[in-house]
């Protein structure tokens, strides 16, 4: 795959993310420098994917509901980053496969275990998938905090930016433990849900 775009894209968010946002990034010496992982991070706003992006120094691939490939620009923007389509409650094999096999390869994925935006601005309850996923492709778990998303752009209401301070806060990382846990049909279903 080529990748020109996304590093494109990723340097431009960057930039307007600390000018416009005063983006602050902490613990990046966490993120592995190679070899696949897993970066979990909390879901408040659309703002999140792009700030943990931007945020973080290797490249993230992204799960998205299919529905968003739809709409003619931003599913071709979703395209050139190499965003997984994921449908959402139906138990997707292929989007986990297709999860897996990168991060086999390598690859780091993100992950919202809450598995939506969280109106209320609070941490939700996080889905067991990651964990499923973790142990399906035998990779370790990079936890992530953002906060300040839901100040810049709310889930609820007008969908407009405000001025806020966005900081990104990468935690200690959870090493995957090597029990024998083999993926079956039924852990791929506990991973779409």
């Amino acid at each position: 795959m080529k990748y020109w775009f996304y590093a494109l894209t990723k340097g431009c968010l960057r930039v307007i993310f600390r000018v416009g946002f005063g983006l602050e990034v902490r613990g990046q010496e966490r993120v592995p420098t190679r070899g696949g992982f897993i970066v979990a991070s909390n879901h408040f706003s659309y703002l999140d994917p792009p700030v943990l992006g931007a945020a973080c120094l290797r490249r993230l691939s992204f799960m998205a509901r299919s529905g968003l490939f739809e709409l003619a620009l931003v599913g071709a923007f979703m395209r050139a980053v190499h965003v997984i389509p994921l449908q959402r409650g139906e138990g997707d094999l292929e989007a986990i496969r297709e999860a897996i096999a990168r991060l086999q390869a390598g690859e780091a994925v993100a992950i919202f275990p809450e598995g939506g935006r969280q109106f209320s601005g609070q941490l939700g309850r996080a889905r067991r998938g990651v964990g499923l996923l973790a142990a399906a492709a035998r990779v370790p778990i990079v936890p992530a905090l953002l906060t300040g998303t839901f100040e810049a752009l709310p889930p609820a209401g007008p969908q407009r930016l405000h001025r806020a301070k966005i900081r990104v806060a990468f935690g200690p990382v959870i090493p995957y433990t090597k029990l024998s846990v083999r993926p079956s049909r039924s852990h791929h279903q506990q991973l779409a849900d």
